[in-house]
């Protein structure tokens, strides 16, 4: 299901709710983990398969503490599909959340998803300002089906190095 799920949001661009796609994948992997447990006496071929959900976890922990830049790269490919965007900025029917880009990816790109009913949301835009945006500063306001985002950042200049606070609007078109 996490799978599909995955497979959906980057084609169609409508996903199940993050939270609850984040729960859904807690559950799959603690099954797994209770089933791999549960199979080893007697040892039976499954506990192969459900080996994945157990070894997974503490494999990701080790690389992340002991491991160098090409197990850091591996964990990162390993957890892509599985890792939760964070929520940034909501109202009632807009959600901002921070996407993410794996290990060497780019600087702060958003998704701002609209939601549908109670169980999925639909992608509308991604907006990337290729600087971190400072969410406690910023509004979200829908208004006769129109939403407008008002964000502040820090806009770095390379060639003086100095650094500019500047005000965004951006608006948000629901379909």
């Amino acid at each position: 299901m996490v799978l599909l799920n995955f497979a959906l949001k980057n084609t169609i661009k409508i996903s199940l709710n993050y939270n609850l796609t984040y729960f859904t994948t807690l559950l799959v992997y603690a099954s797994g983990i209770i089933l791999f447990f549960s199979s080893l006496k007697p040892f039976k071929k499954s506990v192969i398969y459900y080996g994945f959900y157990f070894t997974t976890p503490i494999l990701a922990l080790a690389f992340w503490l002991f491991g160098g830049m090409f197990f850091v790269i591996l964990t990162s490919t390993i957890l892509y599909p599985i890792y939760p965007n964070q929520m940034k900025l909501e109202n009632e029917k807009i959600v901002v959340y921070s996407k993410y880009q794996g290990l060497m990816g780019m600087c702060c790109p958003y998704e701002l998803t609209e939601k549908k009913y109670w169980l999925l949301e639909k992608k509308i835009m991604e907006i990337n300002l290729n600087e971190d945006i400072d969410f406690d500063k910023a509004s979200l306001k829908t208004k006769n089906g129109k939403s407008v985002l008002k964000v502040r950042y820090n806009k770095y200049e390379f060639g003086p190095e100095k650094s500019i606070e500047t005000d965004t609007i951006i608006k948000i078109e629901n379909k």
